[in-house]
């Protein structure tokens, strides 16, 4: 719920004419005359499924591209022991027939090779999109370089998406009449005109509920003076929503499943299988 009172927050402060810096506006009340003028902002969330707290969940997914320069050699699971075997990675391929070699050993004079569906020749090659590799038509050379370039879907976690409804009260707070009064004003035709600004921030509604009169106070902290003070404070419904961002998914494609069978088969086995 930090969310939505620091979006709160952006609401007021943003120009033109802000009513007070953001850092201004949270959910700390007063300890001195120097802290005001301050808007303080606190909540309550209604119970009811359909206007209170919810969540909705969706899956995303980026496309990558990846780009690697292997050197041949017969270090698993890289190449197979002959040479003719490549796997690639990360996967899942987003379509084998984007997967593209070059030979780079000399830099200056790279050699293109070619997708073919029976490939017979060093530089010829096909791609097993269920094992994730490459297949040459003959063995690569121990030293050379390769440059591999493939593209492959990249998984998020889920995009979290929160919806909140509810009485938001916010307290102003000053060291005069004149001010409070002032800053009350300059909040009301904010939220009353900007409408465009609150759907940015993520409020679909924020609607009048309550205004109370002036008070002169005298404000007793916890620690230090007491001190007199103007407060007013004024309540809206809303509604509001905001999306997560979210991290690539640190679990990554599933690269190898090793499976053990037990009871009568007894049998064990990899998908897909090892390259040797």
């Amino acid at each position: 719920m930090y969310t939505l009172v620091e979006k709160f927050a952006e609401v007021l402060s943003t120009p033109p004419e802000p009513i007070l810096p953001g850092s201004s506006v949270g959910q700390k009340r007063p300890s001195t005359s120097s802290d005001m003028p301050v808007i303080v902002v606190w909540l309550t969330i209604q119970d009811h499924k359909t206007t209170g707290l919810g969540r909705v969940t969706r899956s995303g997914e980026t496309l990558a591209r990846n780009t690697s320069v292997i050197e041949v050699g017969s270090t698993p699971p890289t190449f197979s022991a002959d040479l003719k075997h490549l796997r690639l990675w990360p996967l899942p391929l987003k379509k084998e027939e984007d997967v593209q070699i070059r030979n780079v050993t000399n830099s200056a004079q790279p050699i293109a090779y070619r997708m073919v569906d029976g490939p017979s020749r060093k530089d010829q090659y096909a791609v097993d999109a269920v094992r994730g590799e490459v297949v040459f038509g003959q063995a690569q050379s121990v030293g050379e370089k390769l440059e591999v370039v493939h593209w492959t879907v990249t998984w998020k976690d889920d995009i979290l998406g929160n919806a909140y409804s509810g009485l938001m009260n916010v307290e102003l707070w000053a060291n005069s009449l004149n001010d409070v009064n002032a800053m009350s004003r300059k909040l009301q035709d904010r939220l009353n005109t900007n409408r465009e600004l609150l759907r940015q921030k993520g409020f679909s509604k924020l609607q009048a509920a309550n205004l109370t009169p002036v008070d002169h106070l005298l404000r007793s902290p916890a620690i230090g003076s007491p001190f007199p003070v103007w407060k007013q404070e004024l309540s809206y419904r809303f509604y509001f929503e905001i999306e997560q961002q979210t991290e690539l998914s640190d679990a990554g494609p599933i690269k190898r499943i090793d499976v053990d069978i037990n009871g009568h088969l007894k049998e064990t086995m990899s998908v897909p299988p090892t390259v040797t």
